[in-house]
């Protein structure tokens, strides 16, 4: 038997399986619970690492990606 290699599908990517489980199987207080365990995170991290961050959370899903990134500028703005 001859293996062929896999053959990748649109939804292949990074973002688009992500995307679906908080927007459709997450419930809102798993994706509150999943801002805040990011954000607790993020709060660590070095600028850099924060700004790269948001880019790929607004990728999986652009409202949660925002809520985490003002999250994480509150605080900061705390500090």
């Amino acid at each position: 038997m001859i293996r062929a290699a896999y053959t990748l599908r649109v939804d292949d990517d990074d973002f688009t399986q992500p995307g679906i489980l908080i927007r459709s199987v997450y419930t809102p207080e798993q994706v509150d619970a999943l801002v805040g365990t990011v954000t607790g995170m993020l709060v660590k991290c070095s600028a850099q690492v924060r700004e790269r961050a948001y880019v790929y959370w607004k990728n999986i899903d652009a409202p949660t990606g925002q809520r985490i990134e003002d999250a994480v500028h509150a605080q900061l703005s705390k500090r």
